[in-house]
């Protein structure tokens, strides 16, 4: 990029990647101090982001995906949260970095964009100036050169007449071209890992097809790894090449994305699928099997059980195996390594 040369190629050489994956993850843990004792919110993940891929992370609202995000790049209240585990980025350790150290990580090496952009957008500022402070601030652009470059960014991300565009504040925007800006503002450091957490989820179906379809094409233009954060096991199956699905912190099933739908271990996962209606299906709607339901709530992070955590509202458990133990997150017969899932009662056949 012509803006910030100087600086951005010193910020390029400390990014430089090795081989391998652009991001590894291992056995991450976070917990959150409560007036009830420790909340254990992630509980020990472990994951490889490939450059080029997207691995999906899923589960409940709660269940830890985007916290364990959060922390990789430090933006976690310190007074609050304990990280512990290992994130190696660019052949450099995350955890445990200074704010001063992650500030040239964030954005020229992790860009993230956000799931509500009307809350993450400065409503006063118009996006010109948003996305321009976001360019300047990897490096010594001048005004001139990094409003040029915003120009750029917004027609990169498809918003139509972008000069115009740039004078525009966040509520003179649609909800899809307000997400747009938010990629933009994420892809002004031209990171090699992009954090799209729940991008989707508050546009409809058409605008959502766009958004993701404009990630996926960037993602093959520059080679951007990509963690998609979401529920949505909908657009999981568009755009995955690995899913990890997690419930109350922990990992209970990972796998290739074909691997996991068509041969699901877990019943956490199983129960996920079941929920899915079939867009497909040539049946009248009274003629369809009822969606699967899971009775019952998450457990409490600050009083998880000391077995597995789905052991309440599993419809599998047969003893008290599951109350005592924390099923291993082990192989699945037949698939090598590439398909693991944690429990002790895998259905007949996986």
């Amino acid at each position: 990029m012509s803006h910030g040369a100087s600086d951005r190629s010193s910020v390029a050489g400390q990014l430089e990647q090795p081989a391998g994956p652009v991001l590894a993850v291992r056995d991450l843990r976070v917990a959150f101090r409560t007036p009830l004792g420790l909340a254990q919110v992630v509980n020990g993940i472990s994951y490889d982001v490939e450059p080029g891929k997207t691995l999906a992370i899923v589960g409940e609202s709660g269940s830890g995906k985007s916290v364990g995000t959060l922390a990789l790049l430090g933006l976690l209240p310190s007074g609050v949260a304990n990280v512990d585990g290992s994130a190696v980025f660019a052949g450099r350790e995350l955890i445990g970095l200074s704010e001063d150290q992650l500030r040239p990580i964030r954005g020229a090496g992790i860009g993230m964009v956000f799931q509500d952009p009307m809350t993450s957008l400065n409503p006063v500022l118009t996006v010109g100036r948003q996305i321009v402070e976001a360019i300047r601030a990897q490096g010594t652009a001048s005004k001139g050169a990094a409003r040029a470059r915003a120009g750029e960014l917004l027609a990169e991300v498809g918003i139509p007449d972008p000069a115009s565009r740039l004078d525009a504040y966040p509520h003179q925007l649609s909800g899809g071209m307000r997400q747009r800006v938010m990629i933009a503002i994420a892809l002004a450091g031209g990171p090699k890992v992009l954090i799209a957490d729940e991008a989707t989820t508050a546009l409809d179906v058409t605008v959502q097809a766009q958004i993701l379809e404009l990630i996926q094409r960037l993602q093959e233009e520059h080679g951007t790894g990509v963690v998609w954060i979401t529920h949505d096991l909908g657009v999981v199956a568009g755009i995955a090449d690995h899913v990890l699905v997690m419930y109350a912190g922990r990992c209970v099933e990972e796998g290739n994305v074909d691997e996991l739908f068509d041969r699901p271990v877990h019943p956490y996962t199983r129960g996920l699928l079941g929920a899915m209606p079939l867009v497909d299906d040539p049946r009248p709607a009274r003629d369809r099997d009822p969606l699967a339901t899971m009775p019952g709530l998450p457990p409490d992070p600050v009083a998880l059980p000391p077995g597995c955590a789905f052991y309440p509202r599993c419809p599998v458990r047969a003893d008290t195996r599951c109350a005592d133990e924390v099923p291993p997150l082990v192989s699945v017969a037949g698939s090598g390594d590439a398909h693991r899932a944690a429990t002790f009662y895998a259905p007949e056949g996986a």
